[in-house]
């Protein structure tokens, strides 16, 4: 009898592990289908923000390409202006030199922020 109730013990003992185990395992595992579901869903956030990005990209290429030729054309432009302004201003020079007119304090000014010469013109009177 005394064996048997041993038995019955080990077994009643092997069964409250077993059910322990049991639960130990099912919270665990649903824990990580939690986080597992968690992660999906993270992960489909950042797929549809990566599918906008992905969309923005040929506008935004289209709009860097539109903004360096705009830069083009404007360095053109200016360069053509610099030169326009070279010519008038040589030719201001050159109009001043023959009439014996100085040029004025802000018209000298500007040569000498260009680094133009104008100690060859008419000195002020």
């Amino acid at each position: 009898m005394r064996l048997e109730n041993t038995q019955e013990k080990c077994r009643r003992q092997l069964a409250a592990a077993d059910a322990h185990a049991r639960q130990r395992l099912e919270a665990e595992a649903a824990q990580h289908e939690r986080e597992t579901e968690k992660l999906r869903t993270r992960l489909r956030d950042l797929a549809t923000i990566n599918v906008d990005i992905a969309c923005e990209i040929p506008e935004l290429k289209a709009q860097v390409t539109e903004l360096q030729l705009e830069n083009a054309r404007l360095l053109h432009s200016q360069g053509a202006d610099i030169k326009e302004l070279m010519q008038i201003a040589g030719r201001l020079f050159e109009l001043s030199a023959r009439l014996g007119l100085p040029l004025d304090k802000a018209t000298r000014e500007i040569f000498a922020r260009r680094g133009w010469r104008t100690n060859t013109l008419v000195p002020d009177q």
